[in-house]
């Protein structure tokens, strides 16, 4: 029986113990992590606004002035001007550089902080994937569609950067030479000789006129 009430007493210690213990703090997203949308919501929140901060939305970021345009919660406009090595940019307490903040972030700063004054320290709110969702970046412009040109030159001139090409079928095209074509391009153009047999790539701009991508087989035989 003694045994019995011994066991309980260690229990309910225990118990007591483990109920009084700190809960263990969740871990905050990082802002990469927030950035590529894993994380919205309350969660990718940051503490409160601390003593002597404002707070307001990130609406334009010049690098080469250094310059951060907000949009203060009170309606009013302000420049911050920053430094890269030395302004902090914190987010659930890491540390990031300026470079990190984006336009639409929520950010807070010292009140005393004027325009084209420094500020020292930026904390971020809330980025603006929190609200919007992840920035899916457009994709690039899908390269025209080449078409390769054979035939026989008819001409060349070398100062106004084109030549004539007579397919084995069809009409004189005039093939033009771009200024920023490659350099072994250029050297295969400035070659060229009347009767050469060449074969190109490029993109016809009309019907008989035809810009130069890249020389195939200059002055193939």
């Amino acid at each position: 029986m003694s045994l019995n009430r011994w066991s309980l007493f260690f229990l309910a210690s225990a118990i007591g113990l483990t109920a009084c213990s700190p809960m263990e703090q969740v871990r905050r997203p990082t802002l990469r992590e927030v950035r590529l949308g894993s994380v919205q919501g309350r969660a990718a929140q940051d503490v409160p606004l601390r003593s002597g901060e404002i707070a307001g939305e990130v609406t334009g970021i010049d690098p080469s002035r250094q310059e951060i345009q907000v949009l203060v919660d009170d309606g009013r406009r302000q420049v911050l001007t920053y430094a890269f090595n030395r302004t902090r940019v914190m987010y659930h307490g890491l540390d990031y550089n300026v470079d990190n903040l984006e336009a639409g972030d929520r950010i807070a700063f010292d009140s005393r902080a004027h325009d084209g004054s420094f500020v020292d320290t930026i904390h971020i709110l809330e980025p603006v994937q929190a609200r919007s969702g992840p920035r899916v970046a457009t994709p690039a412009p899908a390269r025209p569609r080449t078409e390769v040109v054979e035939g026989t030159v008819e001409s060349v001139d070398v100062n106004r950067g084109f030549f004539d090409l007579r397919p084995r079928a069809g009409s004189t095209v005039t093939v033009s030479v771009p200024y920023n074509a490659r350099a072994a391009d250029i050297d295969s153009f400035r070659s060229l000789r009347r009767g050469d047999s060449v074969r190109v790539e490029g993109e016809f701009v009309s019907r008989d006129s035809f810009q130069l991508l890249s020389f195939l087989s200059p002055r193939g035989r």
